[in-house]
């Protein structure tokens, strides 16, 4: 996994599936990000990690509904800056909305430009 947070929408009628993916994360990061996650969605209700070189990714899933007039890609902003501002650093966000049983037909990307924008920060390259 790479320097990402993947999020993966499933849908049955209002009834999402969030999955998130977040790495690299220091060991004490994760418990922030399982606070936004379950702030902004939902009680996670599986929690995976696996080591990275020397971090850890973390795999957040959960169902929930949507309000009408929510929108995916909504969702996945807030939850990215929230995430963003808990950790107080950039990582890149990567969005997939999916409706149960097929395939991505909506991708969202956040990357350094919306991180640039939303906290006033520059990258050197």
């Amino acid at each position: 996994m790479s320097n990402q947070i993947q999020v993966q929408f499933a849908r049955a009628g209002n009834l999402y599936r969030l999955e998130v993916s977040v790495s690299p994360l220091l060991p004490r990061e994760i418990p922030s990000v399982v606070e936004v996650f379950t702030t902004h969605w939902s009680k996670p209700e599986e929690v995976d990690r696996a080591r990275v070189n020397d971090a850890t990714a973390l795999v957040l899933i959960a169902d929930h509904e949507i309000r009408a007039g929510e929108r995916p890609a909504d969702i996945a902003r807030t939850l990215s800056y929230a995430i963003w501002k808990k950790l107080d650093r950039y990582v890149k966000v990567t969005v997939e909305a999916t409706y149960l049983g097929e395939h991505p037909d909506l991708h969202f990307e956040f990357g350094e430009s919306q991180y640039a924008d939303a906290f006033g920060a520059r990258f050197e390259n």
